[in-house]
């Protein structure tokens, strides 16, 4: 009996020794692939989150990204707002990588991709909104340098205005990915569809496709420069490429509109196209399944398809307004 009791007392005394911390619990898991050893250690919010999938997409594309990883050690802590947060540098066969951990009162409550800069990983987004450019040039063989300045400036009062607003149910306390992924997707289409109706409305659809086109470019600069820094891939080309046109369809959709008296219905079914793209764009991230991604990209295909092959003819074939003043 006093043997036994030993052996007990022995092995509590291991499992305190060895047990995990929060935060090595959560590397140990990126390390491994086991879910299960994180899976305790996590807060509330981040059990209704972070689940097995979203855990294994992640993984899953920082190892297609970097390759296996073979290790890690602690870089730095720091203190926030009572939140402890761990750096770690994660020793992987293509390159390594900082990842930090975020912990309180002994649960993890936020995992991060800590970015670096890799200006190698910007140029698909910029060859993907080069080439949209090259396929609406190569068609109309007119190039309106006025309107692409316009629409890639439009990007930045979105970029200022767009996110906070996203943000408020998170600050409400709304976790719910569906929730979220349906609002964030509402407010990028109210915002974006009514700033580029307003200034394309008036023009030749020559000059108002090159709206949509600088609008897209102004997109792809910034889907750049987040590459260079969170990493991007091949697909970064198809999705700017199809980024391109989709706005570029719209533009020169509600050009053709506003001068045929139903620039208003236009502009709703706009907004809520992009509503809906833009919330499966978000709900993939969450969900990790290639059907919303797929049926993203599939929409903005399918508008692009209707309506730039009716009304392209028709900008190449009319007459121009004078150069855009702003």
């Amino acid at each position: 009996m006093k043997r036994l009791l030993a052996l007990l007392v022995f092995l509590l005394l291991l499992d305190y020794v060895f047990a995990l911390t929060p935060q090595e619990a959560m590397m140990e898991a990126l390390k491994t692939g086991n879910y299960s050893l994180v899976e305790p250690y996590l807060g509330d919010d981040m059990k209704k989150l972070f689940t097995e999938k979203v855990f294994n997409g992640i993984r899953s594309e920082l190892v297609k990204e970097y390759g296996p990883i073979s290790g890690y050690k602690l870089e730095k802590t720091e203190e926030k707002g009572g939140y402890q947060i761990y750096y770690y540098r994660v020793i992987a066969e293509k390159g390594n990588y900082t990842v930090s951990v975020t912990v309180k009162d002994g649960k993890v409550e936020g995992f991060h991709f800590a970015p670096g800069f890799s200006p190698g990983k910007a140029i698909y987004p910029l060859l993907g909104g080069l080439l949209g450019l090259l396929l609406i040039w190569a068609y109309l063989r007119k190039f309106h340098t006025g309107e692409l300045i316009l629409g890639a400036f439009l990007i930045i009062p979105v970029l200022v205005v767009q996110p906070p607003i996203q943000m408020i149910p998170g600050y409400l306390g709304i976790t719910n990915p569906v929730v979220l992924s349906l609002w964030g997707g509402f407010i990028a289409g109210l915002l974006q569809e009514p700033l580029k109706y307003y200034f394309s409305r008036d023009k030749t659809l020559g000059k108002a496709a090159y709206v949509g086109i600088g609008f897209g470019l102004g997109e792809a600069t910034y889907v750049a420069i987040i590459s260079a820094i969170a990493g991007g891939s091949l697909l970064g080309l198809i999705e700017r490429t199809l980024a391109l046109l989709f706005p570029t369809s719209t533009t020169i959709l509600f050009a053709y509109s506003y001068r045929n008296g139903w620039g208003k219905k236009a502009l709703l079914a706009m907004v809520l196209v992009h509503w809906v793209v833009d919330s499966m764009a978000s709900y993939w991230h969450v969900a990790q399944s290639r059907f919303f991604l797929l049926a993203g990209y599939g929409i903005m295909l399918g508008v692009s398809l209707i309506v730039l092959p009716k009304l392209l003819p028709l900008a190449k074939a009319e007459s121009e307004e004078p150069a855009v003043i702003w």
